[in-house]
């Protein structure tokens, strides 16, 4: 039946919603039987969500019951678990002909997690460790806050920690002119981009982060690069660098403004420990981790494990500057962390060509839009 070009053009303009809202990546496939799951842990129950409406360019979100909006998380904006070529391509990279199947055992069972639950992940019902469906691994031990006598590394990280604060303070030194000359970079004084004034990142800074706007990070890595900041504290990552502490996620300096606080969450990973040194800890800040509170100490550092619910608070006049890094867990292998890197490069680029596509497709449904519309007239 005849359709008018009105009509045309506003199915067609549905069609340029639902794909602006979900990559091509996102289509879903049967799960393969005998997929495994951790023990002791039950399926996270999460709400039917709805497609939102969002820019080409936007983040994707999703409305909450308080009437807002959150980002989506990385896992659910791409869903690659029954997408052929992203394991064809994960799978030649781990299995290069030096890596044995039996090392890695447990890191096909975070696989096979992954694949039989790519949008939910697992939350234990007695302790409230959280996981997601990229942060699932098998068969490691989960503590809330870990004995640093159980980690070599320690003494020698409190050793010479002290770089950490004294690279800091210099760097911020250059905002204030307070710096001894000797210490002063000629590109710094040249490049906002290590300006102290201009290197806070906020994590609100798409206006729909759930920390808000009181939280602000100086980045040295995230995700699997070092930042430009990195060569400005040169001490600080040759310190984390000789012992085998930057995995992939974040190395960074933590603020949190006065009278503000991290409401109880989890970062969704049981793969990676996350440690903490105090740089500037005014009186009345805080961290309570699975019901069991901390004060950050500036001569020791303190290791917890981010997959347990914990929350901050900063209930003084000032700012509280924390210094923080995520490190693999002790108990993997060094075949385990390696294949963990793959997964995590391998999931980034074909992240990078879902939106290619999506763009693609955006375009030419706009120009076939386009066309009906002036048929119209």
């Amino acid at each position: 039946p005849f359709q008018s070009p009105f009509r045309a053009a506003f199915t067609m303009r549905w069609v340029l919603v639902l794909l602006s809202a979900a990559p091509a990546a996102t289509f879903r496939l049967a799960v393969p039987h005998g997929a495994r799951a951790l023990p002791a842990t039950t399926p996270t129950q999460r709400p039917a969500r709805t497609l939102p409406t969002v820019r080409a360019e936007a983040m994707p979100t999703e409305p909450t019951e308080g009437g807002g909006v959150r980002t989506l998380e990385v896992w659910e904006k791409y869903n690659f678990a029954g997408d052929k070529a992203f394991w064809r391509d994960l799978r030649r990279s781990v299995y290069d002909g030096e890596v044995k199947a039996a090392d890695l055992e447990r890191f096909e069972g975070f696989c096979d997690n992954y694949r039989a639950n790519p949008e939910g992940g697992q939350t234990d019902p007695l302790t409230g460790q959280c996981v997601c469906p990229i942060g699932n691994f098998p068969g490691l031990s989960g503590k809330p806050i870990h004995d640093t006598s159980d980690l070599k590394w320690v003494p020698e990280f409190e050793r010479r920690m002290d770089v950490i604060a004294a690279e800091y303070h210099r760097f911020m030194s250059q905002a204030t002119g307070e710096m001894p000359s000797s210490y002063k970079s000629r590109k710094a004084t040249s490049d906002s981009s290590v300006n102290p004034a201009n290197s806070w990142m906020a994590r609100n800074a798409q206006g729909e982060h759930w920390a808000g706007n009181d939280f602000h990070s100086l980045h040295l890595v995230k995700g699997l690069a070092y930042r430009p900041l990195a060569k400005t504290f040169p001490g600080t990552m040759r310190l984390l660098e000789s012992l085998d502490l930057v995995a992939d996620r974040s190395v960074a300096f933590n603020r949190q403004k006065a009278h503000a606080g991290l409401a109880t969450h989890s970062d969704k990973m049981n793969y990676v420990l996350a440690g903490h040194v105090g740089i500037t800890l005014p009186a009345g800040c805080g961290m309570e981790v699975s019901g069991t509170e901390f004060k950050w100490e500036t001569d020791k550092v303190t290791v917890i494990d981010n997959s347990f619910p914990h929350h901050t608070w900063n209930d003084s006049e000032e700012d509280r500057i924390i210094f923080y890094f995520d490190f693999f867990h002790p108990e993997l292998s060094a075949e385990e962390r390696r294949a963990l890197m793959i997964f995590k490069r391998t999931f980034k680029n074909h992240m990078k060509l879902a939106d290619k596509e999506r763009v693609t497709n955006l375009a030419s449904l706009e120009r076939l839009m386009g066309l009906n519309v002036g048929s119209d007239n």
